[in-house]
């Protein structure tokens, strides 16, 4: 890294940590080690603090604390599947279960003792989507655990890609795994629907050349329908543009372009 001018920031700062809902008198206040996060949920609020989980009820009284394999894994992506690209995280509350991802392990705690049921160790989780039986659809990556250890790193022969699971919630067993060139978006009974999207900067018409000229690289759109059962590709459907923004809705998909509104419909099988 002082070769390569590039660094990793680490802050392990203490940090002191007041927690109140307006107009209650309930609160509580601690110190933590890291930059805290807040994630409040439909039952629980949970206060992230790097590999640090506190969860608290609704008048900020803890209940219990855990330590993670690796820091919490990202930002608030919300606590809304339809709100969200590619999946809810890094705490989500589902039933009687707080999954919580970090940056190589995804952790289901049991949400009333903070007993971990079990772990799931995968680089690079972008988030989970759970469909009508609760099964979960994990957004995750090939990225190997070195990749944590030396992130600046850079590895020519190392070929890291999108990878989607299918986990049963009970037991965190993997049921099936599908490398399938993206990552799911939409998960809604027989419909899941894996999405590739590349915009390359050459489209805007105000740039005669960019980086993405130079390199010849094109915006593409691939979605693929998946196979609940097992993962497969029933079919795909690409296009060789990029759309600002794409909305499922069953057997509806709706491709928002510069210029185009693009609806696309097809028998459901």
């Amino acid at each position: 890294r002082s070769r390569g001018g590039q660094v990793v920031y680490e802050d392990q700062s203490r940090y002191l940590v007041g927690l109140q809902r307006p107009g209650s008198a309930e609160s509580w206040s601690g110190e933590v080690t890291g930059r805290p996060s807040l994630f409040p949920l439909a039952i629980v609020n949970v206060l992230t603090a790097d590999k640090t989980v506190l969860v608290f009820d609704k008048s900020f009284h803890k209940l219990w604390q855990a330590t993670l394999t690796y820091n919490v894994s990202g930002g608030y992506r919300g606590s809304d599947a339809e709100g969200t690209l590619y999946g809810l995280g890094p705490c989500v509350e589902r039933k009687d279960t707080l999954y919580v991802i970090d940056a190589g392990v995804l952790t289901a705690f049991d949400l009333a003792t903070g007993n971990a049921r079990w772990r799931l160790p995968s680089v690079g989780i972008t988030g989970l989507f759970f469909d009508d039986q609760g099964m979960i659809y994990l957004n995750t990556s090939t990225a190997s655990p070195e990749t944590l250890k030396y992130p600046n790193q850079i590895d020519i022969t190392r070929k890291d890609s999108s990878l989607v699971m299918k986990i049963a919630p009970a037991t965190g067993k993997v049921l099936w795994t599908a490398n399938a060139g993206g990552l799911v978006n939409y998960v809604s009974g027989k419909f899941i629907y894996a999405v590739y999207a590349y915009h390359a900067d050459n489209d805007d018409e105000s740039e005669q050349y960019t980086e993405d000229s130079i390199a010849g690289r094109e915006s593409v759109l691939k979605i693929k329908r998946l196979n609940p059962k097992n993962g497969h590709v029933m079919w795909e459907h690409q296009e060789e543009r990029a759309p600002l923004d794409l909305q499922f809705d069953q057997n509806t998909i709706r491709l928002v372009f510069r210029k185009e509104v693009e609806v696309l419909r097809f028998l459901a099988l």
